[in-house]
């Protein structure tokens, strides 16, 4: 069982797996398709990267140059859920976003 805090990250990012990653994925919902995998791998580059999760509009930035130059935010809380970057940095096992409430 991989450990969660009360707001729903991982207590230990090292207990990411793309499993687990599925697993807290359902629990919004969400199937995890190859899109999101896309989505979820540069997440985790920028921020082994960087040591931060990106801002939205480097996030976005970033989406529209490697991923899709039509990308918006709106595909990106479709994909994920209202609260896209919140929930997409859980997913990806990574810790609450530092904007993000």
């Amino acid at each position: 069982m991989t450990l969660r805090d009360r707001e729903g990250f991982l207590v230990s990012p090292s207990d990411w797996t793309p499993e687990v990653a599925a697993l807290i994925a359902k629990d919004f919902g969400i199937s995890l398709i190859t899109q999101h995998w896309v989505i979820i791998d540069l997440l985790r580059r920028y921020y082994q990267q960087y040591g931060l999760s990106p801002p939205s509009r480097v996030l976005m930035t970033l989406l529209k140059r490697e991923h899709d130059p039509e990308f918006s935010s709106i595909a990106l809380m479709q994909l994920f859920g209202g609260r896209a970057r919140r929930q997409l940095a859980q997913i990806a096992g990574l810790p609450k976003p530092s904007d993000c409430d």
